[in-house]
């Protein structure tokens, strides 16, 4: 029998929390025009948000617009995520991912990346999307990004460590002639454990675009793995996991870019002691793909 961490009716809110993530990007890539600024339309997300109930965030708004979507120009991680977003030696690290006054122009890539918390479910989302009909470099990145979709879970449902799983995307990558842009995050993660906040209200600050919750609940498992070394992997999964993924729902995040354009989806990957499966299969980036895979066909 399929054990999973999650009833069935908590999997419900988490579903519903990424959905709310989703709709609020639709929302907000109708309203993208010539000009806007970064900082505008993080700010227009988390409103929109606001406006429909959100008072909680894993991660405030972020938006990068033209070759900020790939990080030209940003400085690499140490692999430990808390370090990176915590130690003050760190702070340029931190900051080159906040939302800029870089304003939008006609063709420029855009991805839009967001954590609202329903309930006590929290979601993680990117999405990618341009300013106008997308070039044919932008179309090839989006459609580049499908395979790791099944590739992921065809991995985990097998077993596999994060490790082997994560240098099997970065395999890929190179392969399409990419670069693997989720090497710049906080821990070079191309994906983190996503659980339920507790329900104590904790105060409302930013900490280079990260929410207590969001720094509360990382830095508990990250605790535990430690106290309990062997009994608990880390919620971070980069190149240097070494246990297959554990039960429990992850956020899944690959990000590649070449030139002026990087493209990344993100979504909840749900793992029980013997399968896993997507939380949601009916996203803007999935349909993309059927749609455009059929017109070739």
């Amino acid at each position: 029998m399929t054990r999973q961490l999650f009833s069935t009716a908590e999997l419900q809110e988490f579903k519903t929390a990424q959905r709310l993530a989703y709709d609020a990007t639709a929302a907000i890539e109708a309203r993208l025009h010539e000009g806007i600024t970064e900082k505008q339309a993080a700010a227009m997300l988390e409103d929109w948000l606001r406006e429909r109930g959100v008072r909680r965030f894993f991660h405030y708004g972020f938006a990068w617009f033209g070759d900020r979507t790939r990080f030209r120009g940003h400085v690499r991680p140490s692999n430990n995520p808390l370090n990176d977003i915590l130690n003050p030696k760190m702070a340029h690290f931190g900051k080159q991912f906040l939302p800029t006054d870089r304003p939008l122009r006609e063709g420029d890539a855009v991805i839009l990346d967001v954590g609202p918390i329903a309930g006590r479910a929290p979601s993680d989302m990117g999405y990618s999307c341009t300013l106008g009909e997308p070039t044919p470099e932008f179309h090839e990145a989006r459609m580049a990004l499908e395979p790791y979709r099944r590739v992921i879970l065809e991995m985990v449902r097998a077993g596999a460590t994060q490790g082997a799983i994560y240098r099997r995307i970065d395999e890929i990558i190179a392969d399409q002639g990419y670069e693997n842009i989720h090497s710049y995050y906080p821990g070079a993660v191309m994906a983190h454990r996503v659980g339920r906040v507790p329900g104590l209200r904790l105060p409302t600050f930013r900490l280079k675009g990260f929410s207590p919750q969001a720094i509360g609940y990382l830095s508990w498992e990250v605790l535990e793995s430690v106290v309990r070394p062997g009994s608990h992997a880390t919620p971070i999964w980069n190149h240097e996991s070494d246990r297959p993924c554990e039960p429990g729902l992850w956020a899944i995040e690959p990000h590649i870019g070449k030139g002026d354009i990087g493209v990344k989806f993100e979504e909840l990957l749900v793992v029980t002691d013997d399968t896993a499966y997507w939380l949601d299969d009916d996203l803007p980036h999935v349909r993309y793909w059927a749609e455009h895979a059929q017109a070739t066909a």
